[in-house]
């Protein structure tokens, strides 16, 4: 069993009256007769816990450690919807002249130092490359090698949901602009067509497309054309009713 079945195992309460439980009350009961018997009891007690004394005692442990692991968790999840990283210097430059640059919110094709360069002229070339470097350790971005040195960089969907928005000003985050999809997707099946689904959105490409790739991890992977095509991050999709229910509550969630 791996961790992540283990950890929606659900914590049982320990059991009420275990049968050695009932046998060490009759046994509490007849020392309690004898003389001295019930300090030999009680010491008894102290140094040999009943099994349902050690039952509770794994329960409160196991609570406590399944609280922390989930208290961990919520603090992971709280630091990705709102991280607290702050770029600076050349590493914001980069970011901000990376979002205003023309594209179509995908991947793309990888851009060198030279055309890194191109974007911000005025900045030292051995800068920007310190800056790029600095995206991906952010996990803005991807840098690939290749023989000779040599690196390419693509942006990645974490840079278009953390960065594009607050560069290009469109008052919405990819995560809403996934939800107003979703809900121009339930209003008319035509546009499951993902052209279609981009012609009423009324946006550009470098909008659409990462709003639409966060709307896909919301449905099961296999709803989705695996269609190779280099306009979206998948031509079309089919829903089923329970398809339409999860969008229906991802719409909801706040």
């Amino acid at each position: 069993m791996n961790n992540d079945q283990e950890d929606h195992n659900p914590i049982k309460p320990p059991e009420k009256n275990p049968p050695d439980d009932k046998v060490r009350s009759f046994i509490e009961a007849v020392a309690g007769e004898v003389p001295l018997g019930g300090v030999v009891v009680k010491l008894a007690g102290e140094l040999i816990p009943s099994q349902a004394q050690k039952a509770r005692t794994d329960w409160e442990g196991a609570i406590s450690e399944r609280t922390n692991e989930h208290s961990e968790r919520l603090d992971r999840h709280a630091q990705m919807l709102a991280p607290s990283t702050t770029l600076v210097g050349s590493s914001l430059d980069l970011a901000v002249a990376l979002a205003r640059a023309p594209g179509d919110g995908m991947a793309g094709r990888g851009l060198t130092v030279d055309d890194l360069c191109k974007l911000l002229p005025q900045v030292d070339p051995k800068d920007i490359e310190k800056a790029a470097f600095d995206l991906n350790a952010l996990g803005l971005t991807s840098i690939q090698r290749a023989f000779g040195g040599y690196w390419s960089l693509r942006l990645n969907q974490r840079f278009y949901e953390q960065v594009d928005h607050q560069v290009m000003g469109w008052g919405s985050t990819t995560e809403r602009d996934a939800r107003t999809l979703a809900n121009l997707l339930l209003e008319d099946e035509e546009r499951e067509r993902t052209s279609a689904l981009y012609t009423a959105s009324g946006w550009e490409k470098r909008r659409f497309n990462p709003a639409f790739q966060f709307l896909l991890n919301v449905i099961p992977k296999e709803r989705a054309s695996q269609e190779v095509q280099a306009d979206y991050p998948s031509s079309s999709i089919f829903l089923l009713e329970e398809d339409k229910a999860l969008l229906r509550r991802f719409i909801t969630a706040r």
